[in-house]
């Protein structure tokens, strides 16, 4: 057997439901489910990025086989045949093991599949193997960290390190990705991948580790933006507005982004006829607020871990989550009140616009590989439940990724990534 492993308020202010880039190097999907697996293996070879924590190649060449062995009709009617799909470590499977990045679960054996899983294996994807994760998908790497193939020796950032890389170092062309804060759109970003965080709840997050249930959003790192609009396999969910085109909102954060990230951004922003706006009032109480309820959610979600193994969890998420056991109920409340009453505002301000253009980190990837990154440019829209797409259209002076995403209102999906596609056909 060829294996590697290693160790509220939601009722918010919409109706929520269940082209190639810059860096595109994937081959597509072949007629062959075989082909594709015995490619997809041959690709990874002994993982020196250290972007997957588990692999099976006889049970994917199985699996394969299986797909290959169906009439030409029930092919035909597969709509992600033979597909390879990274699946992120916090994603349950029922024939490969879930860590959740942390040696708390070092033998730890789901009993079934995320409904995320099932959905893509019933629409006849392959499950390539587990994507690296960062701790309980906080902040801290897992070591031996993984790499950044676009950028050597910086981080792919977290929480969904693996999945980044292995798009970027064209292994698959699409894995799934989770969001709580920025794990989906900052390490698309940092590794000049396609990320797509939806509105909240149109994709499932049943069989996924909880954080905090009113932010935890699941999505996609992809090759392209064809690639998620082939992986939702349903038209979006779409809401008609009468939007204005294309904004840059440097937000009341610009002055942390590092100035060779601004000028690429800018300079995107100047080749695609954006309109330079400022954000509508409570912008910061916002992204306090999201900071506040995601602490607060964790230390309870993460209380068994906490409290039964606290000597197995890093220093870092240690010390999160003792702050947020900490909080006191109105701490919480207070958060959901800034929500109430600034977040109606921002979601009717973002309607009118097709899409608007802003910094999903700080710069481009921080060297090394024990930090990933900060957050706080994707806490905003994660709170409200915005869609946001990271596309690889930036990069500084000497060829790192300027981190930029586009976001759009919350229900506006489709329109979103018609945005995105458009905006590459430019590029």
């Amino acid at each position: 057997m060829c294996q590697l492993a290693r160790g509220s308020c939601r009722d918010r202010f919409y109706v929520s439901s269940a082209d190639a880039l810059a860096v595109d190097q994937a081959p597509a999907v072949t007629g062959s489910a075989e082909g594709n697996a015995l490619a997809f293996l041959d690709r990874v070879g002994d993982d020196s990025l250290r972007a997957w924590v588990a692999l099976d190649g006889d049970r994917l060449i199985a699996q394969a086989r299986a797909l290959d062995a169906l009439p030409p009709e029930a092919k035909a009617a597969l709509p992600l045949f033979g597909e390879l799909v990274g699946i992120k470590d916090n994603m349950d499977t029922a024939d490969l093991p879930t860590r959740y990045g942390s040696p708390i679960y070092a033998s730890h054996q789901p009993a079934g599949d995320a409904a995320l899983v099932a959905e893509l294996r019933a629409a006849g994807a392959l499950v390539a193997g587990k994507t690296a994760c960062t701790e309980f998908a906080w902040m801290t790497p897992v070591a031996p960290a993984t790499e950044n193939p676009v950028a050597p020796g910086r981080t792919p950032g977290g929480s969904s390190s693996g999945s980044a890389a292995a798009v970027a170092a064209g292994q698959v062309r699409l894995a799934t990705g989770t969001q709580t804060a920025g794990s989906i759109n900052r390490p698309a970003s940092y590794c000049a991948v396609v990320g797509f965080k939806p509105t909240f709840g149109l994709l499932p997050t049943a069989g996924v580790k909880p954080l905090s249930p009113v932010l935890d959003t699941v999505g996609f790192l992809a090759a392209s933006v064809a690639d998620v609009r082939r992986a939702l396999r349903r038209q979006p969910l779409y809401r008609p507005s009468e939007a204005g085109g294309l904004a840059l909102l440097r937000t009341p954060d610009w002055e942390l982004v590092a100035p060779e990230a601004r000028t690429a951004i800018e300079a995107v922003a100047d080749r695609l006829g954006a309109t330079a706006v400022q954000a509508p009032a409570g912008y910061e109480e916002l992204r306090d607020a999201q900071r506040t309820i995601q602490v607060y959610d964790s230390a309870r979600s993460l209380a068994p871990e906490f409290q039964h193994h606290p000597e197995r969890l890093s220093n870092e998420l240690r010390a999160a989550l003792a702050e947020g056991a900490a909080m006191n109920p109105g701490q919480r409340a207070a958060a959901d009140h800034d929500l109430r009453r600034y977040g109606p505002a921002l979601v009717q301000w973002l309607r009118g616009y097709d899409a608007v253009l802003t910094p999903s980190a700080d710069g481009p990837p921080p060297a090394g590989l024990e930090f990933t990154g900060d957050p706080r440019f994707n806490r905003v829209w994660t709170l409200i439940g915005a869609p946001c797409l990271s596309l690889p259209l930036a990069f500084t002076a000497t060829g790192l990724p300027a981190p930029l995403q586009l976001v759009s209102a919350p229900g506006s999906d489709d329109r979103l990534l018609a945005s995105g596609e458009a905006l590459a056909r430019g590029f």
